[in-house]
């Protein structure tokens, strides 16, 4: 997933690409941190995701055997952990997850993230390649709420700016 070009694509990895083997610990963890460190800058640990696992925020694994679940989770929380409170967190996605599955769970927020952070620096408007007429009614208001909470996280850095 390296590039060799200076320019860094800011862009998760859909459910398809993400491997469809078991994988270790230190496998999930290296796989996860090579996904965030460039996005967000930090690292996670491994007392982090077994503190996601024990809180129950993460699927725990089945005979110490990693899939894409919790691979997918893991990427997921990652981003949003300074953010958002780990109640909150696991709150979120158990609403996003609805009645639905985790693969699309996980592809939604991704076409979402990767669409915003496609649109960095531009100016912004309403996402026009996800479809959300076919969304779960629980993966509209998370994109609702997660889109004012956006608005109001830059109005309040434009008024920073402006009074600072």
């Amino acid at each position: 997933m390296t590039k060799a070009t200076t320019e860094l694509e800011i862009r998760l990895p859909m459910w398809e690409e993400l491997p469809a083997f078991s994988l270790h610990l230190d496998q999930l963890l290296d796989l996860t941190n090579e996904v965030l460190e460039p996005i967000i800058g930090d690292k996670i640990t491994k007392t982090m995701l077994q503190n996601y696992f024990k809180a129950r925020i993460l699927v725990p694994p089945v005979k110490s055997k990693y899939h894409r679940t919790q691979l997918a989770g893991a990427i997921v929380i990652g981003l949003l952990k300074n953010v958002f409170t780990l109640n909150e967190i696991k709150a979120g996605l158990l609403a996003l997850l609805g009645n639905g599955t985790p693969k699309t769970g996980y592809n939604n927020f991704v076409v979402m993230f990767n669409e915003q952070a496609a649109k960095a620096g531009k100016e912004l408007s309403d996402p026009t390649s996800l479809e959300l007429k076919s969304a779960s009614q629980a993966t509209l208001m998370q994109y609702e709420r997660r889109s004012v909470h956006f608005v109001l996280v830059v109005g309040e850095e434009s008024f920073e700016g402006i009074d600072g």
